[in-house]
């Protein structure tokens, strides 16, 4: 056990609750009944489960943990912080593309904007018919996840106290254009409209894993260890024993598994450690999706009332009308001074003019649901790499979703509209101009896309020729060894994944459990003793979901 001093005391976690890999001063061997590799979205949803279960778990975090008193408001140090290769990521392809990870305890959840949007239910069809995923993963089967997820989590409306002008002033021009759009529902426990969410919310009122599963997972007993980055999963004649990682300070720290290693570091970090782990299927890396985001700003008259994106919902309304027709989702998002600044044309007086001018400033986005499927790999030094090009139509999609926002911000009263878009005006000045638009380059060099949202790189099926876990998170021909986060998912959702990445998570925790449990009670059986206590925390891993 850790003989590390506890320095969170102050939040009363149990002793030992957190082992430091940047103070560590030795190498360090522990074990528990599950372990898991990430606390992101789902390994913290993993972890409460389980530990709700009556299991002993494990958490093995590469990042640090930043606690809300320091966070720092400015996106370079926040991004320094807490975002992997502090936010200079790229997908490669045809085109760089920037993509964003949280790395640090929490994951993206502590640097997104906390939407929750459950799995459309075509999807779900969709993943049975082309996946053979069948009576495994249902929306029956979800539900009762979701639910337990929104009680947990508060899950609601954007207040209307906090709503902010950006959001108000989308959701009126929809209605003009004809579609619905509303204010998003999100983890939200008392939303200030500090508009941080992209650097972590000052108030602790996102509910965002680092103030939420982890810490509640922690005073159930379990322990994680932060600044640790996950080498590989030891596999012993066919099953996964133990998580090999390298703590900031240099140190070796095995976390030995009892039961099950459950993977959740990313649909890009997940595949490369099974790589480093031995696993050697066909699909490990391949079919990587996303939701490749873009957003356009429109500068409104000074005489009009402000639009203040420095107060309100950073993200806190949207649109899916287009999701399954025209394969482009809608929303709002507010951006904070140093990165709205990047997004601003012109230089000298003219860009000094503009920024004086923020206030007047609205950023409406569209993340395309991409049809594009790319390759994870490992690249130079062990690191992780992402080839992905975008298909003729996924541009087609993103052109027709930046033609439609720069009509509605013209039609809300911007004299400005500021779309980003190699081969179109860098300002357009009246609605005339949107034509311009309309035959923007079908290149994605052309575009200003960023990649959040990450699915299918270790996909899940049932023949291990295709696909890399089977549909109970298992990956193929390695008992207890399971993946839990988006890179199962065999396609993209066309919606913010990270209520469904939790949701799915959750099932497959109560599944480990549930086998955890039965063997413990089978062992039981065998040594004589009595079954009563172990058939009761296996019904308690049932309720729990």
């Amino acid at each position: 056990m850790s003989t590390q001093p506890n320095s969170y005391a102050d939040e009363n976690l149990p002793e030992g609750a957190v082992v430091d890999g940047e103070t560590l001063t030795r190498s360090f061997d522990d074990a528990f009944d599950v372990v898991i590799v990430g606390s992101g979205a789902a390994g913290a949803a993993a972890a409460h489960t389980l530990t709700a279960a009556g299991l002993s778990v494990g958490i093995v975090e590469e990042g640090p943990w930043m606690k809300t008193r320091d966070l720092a408001k400015d996106v370079h140090t926040a991004f320094g912080r807490v975002m992997r290769q502090s936010g200079m990521q790229v997908l490669g392809g045809r085109a760089y593309m920037p993509m964003l990870q949280g790395r640090c305890v929490g994951g993206s959840t502590l640097v997104n904007s906390a939407i929750a949007w459950r799995i459309p239910e075509d999807v779900v069809d969709d993943w049975s018919a082309r996946f053979g995923l069948g009576a495994s993963i249902t929306m029956r089967e979800l539900e009762p996840h979701f639910d337990a997820l929104e009680r947990d989590l508060s899950v609601r409306e954007v207040d209307p106290a906090v709503f902010g002008e950006n959001n108000r002033l989308f959701v009126e021009q929809a209605s003009r254009h004809g579609f619905e759009a509303a204010p998003m529902r999100r983890y939200d426990r008392g939303c200030k409209g500090s508009g941080l969410c992209l650097t972590g919310c000052p108030n602790g009122a996102k509910q965002g894993m680092s103030v939420t599963y982890v810490p509640w997972s922690l005073a159930r007993g379990a322990r994680i260890f932060t600044s640790c980055a996950v080498d590989s999963v030891q596999i012993v004649g066919g099953r996964a024993v133990a998580v090999l990682a390298r703590s900031a300070s240099g140190h070796l720290v095995t976390v030995r598994a009892r039961h099950a290693v459950l993977v959740a570091a990313s649909t890009v970090q997940s595949p490369n450690i099974l790589r480093r782990s031995g696993i050697r299927a066909r699909a490990l890396g391949r079919h990587f999706q996303a939701h490749p985001g873009l957003a356009i700003g429109g500068l409104f008259p000074t005489t009009n009332r402000p639009i203040e994106m420095a107060f309100g919902a950073t993200q806190g309304a949207e649109s899916t009308h287009f999701r399954t027709s025209d394969r482009f989702k809608l929303e709002t998002i507010s951006l904070p001074p140093d990165l709205a600044g990047a997004r601003i044309p012109g230089v000298g007086r003219e860009l000094a003019e503009r920024l004086s001018q923020l206030a007047h400033v609205a950023v409406w986005a569209a993340q395309v649901r991409a049809e594009a499927e790319g390759v994870v790999t490992s690249g130079l030094g062990g690191g992780d790499r992402v080839s992905y090009t975008l298909t003729k139509r996924d541009l087609e999609a993103a052109r027709k979703a930046c033609t439609l926002i720069a009509r509605m911000l013209f039609e809300a009263g911007a004299r400005e509209v500021w779309p980003g878009i190699h081969g179109v005006p860098s300002v357009l000045r009246s609605i005339d101009d949107v034509r311009h638009l309309e035959n923007a380059p079908l290149d994605p060099r052309s575009y200003n896309f960023i990649a959040t949202h990450l699915f299918g790189a270790a996909r899940m099926g049932t023949d291990p020729g295709s696909s890399v876990v089977d549909t109970d998170f298992q990956v193929h021909g390695v008992t207890g060894l399971h993946v839990v986060d988006s890179s199962v998912f065999p396609t993209n959702l066309g919606v913010n994944p990270q209520h469904s990445i939790m949701a799915m998570s959750r099932l497959a925790a109560v599944r480990v459990a549930e086998r955890a449990t039965r063997s413990s009670l089978g062992r039981a059986v065998a040594r004589g003793e009595s079954a009563r206590k172990y058939a009761k925390t296996l019904d308690g891993a049932v309720t729990a979901a």
